[in-house]
């Protein structure tokens, strides 16, 4: 009388293998026009891939700041985001210290305003920029470095599309961005024309200056998922050359490279918000992009 449950117990066990063994990994939603995160989910795919895992990747929906989403991902609602680091938010969620975009993070270009913008020029020097009003989103890792470096005027919000009603209202002069955001960010949002302004609305991206601080942009884990801290550091670890090559073929890398070109370079030269493990990352995994790329631009310090 015990054959049918028999039975049962063998099939179960042929047919649900797979659906019990496959990980779901629970990240951040993309932002509207964000090539970067756009960037970041293709990146955690790559991980799963070499990783050798079945994997189901579900966004997590949430437009709260960036301090909201480290305490929700504290507290298990979801699992992976990805973040310019800071010592604070190492203290909250467990980083993959493996800078994602090789420091490009720490290189920034600004959306602007046709005000702004008409003042703008390649010889200010940088004491006269740290006198431009600067926006960002509340919890983001770059306030305290702009803040320590000299920045007075810093404007701080939650909602992530207010900041471009400040910008397109000139409440706000510049939004520093890393050269990979704003292209996106602006097209998703008006019509760009092949200078990179907005033809229908007063917002743009400056082409005269950059400014590069060391700003490593992390995946962050949940620390209730260890299991996923396990995975994403034996990844890079074990297919690091595999990650360069996804890195330097991305197309938005590419792009970005390419506008680097032609600035004049500010350098913040000391980022002293980084825990003592990140500042011990190796030169390797560092990109030079300045050193390299921005052949014709003037530096200062």
């Amino acid at each position: 009388m015990f054959k049918p449950f028999v039975c049962f117990v063998l099939v179960a066990s042929i047919v649900c293998p797979y659906s019990i063994s496959a990980l779901e990994i629970k990240h951040i939603s993309l932002r509207e026009g964000s090539q970067l995160d756009q960037y970041a989910v293709d990146l955690l795919k790559f991980i799963v891939e070499v990783s050798g895992e079945e994997a189901e990747l579900v966004p997590f929906v949430d437009s709260g700041s960036q301090t909201r989403r480290q305490l929700q991902m504290m507290r298990g609602s979801y699992d992976v985001d990805w973040f310019g680091a800071t010592e604070e938010i190492e203290s909250r969620v467990v980083p993959i210290r493996y800078p994602i975009l090789r420091g490009l993070l720490g290189h920034r270009v600004f959306i602007t305003n046709r005000e702004t913008y008409s003042v703008i020029n390649r010889a200010m020097p940088f004491s006269e920029l740290k006198t431009f009003g600067l926006i960002q989103g509340q919890g983001w890792g770059d306030i305290v470095i702009l803040a320590n470096s000299g920045f007075k005027k810093i404007s701080v919000t939650a909602d992530y599309d207010n900041i471009f009603r400040m910008i397109q209202s000139n409440r706000a002069s510049l939004f520093p961005r890393s050269i990979v955001e704003p292209y996106g960010e602006l097209s998703s949002r008006c019509s760009l024309d092949r200078s990179n302004r907005c033809t229908d609305k007063n917002m743009m991206v400056d082409d005269k200056l950059l400014l590069v601080y060391k700003l490593p942009m992390f995946f962050f884990i949940s620390p209730h998922r260890q299991d996923l801290v396990k995975m994403f550091n034996s990844a890079f670890e074990n297919h690091y050359d595999e990650f360069l090559v996804f890195f330097r073929n991305y197309p938005l890398v590419k792009d970005a490279l390419s506008k680097l070109e032609n600035r004049s370079v500010f350098r913040i030269n000391e980022n002293n918000f980084l825990s003592e493990e990140t500042n011990r990352i190796d030169d390797f995994y560092w990109l030079e992009t300045y050193e390299v790329d921005v052949t014709k631009a003037r530096s200062t310090d």
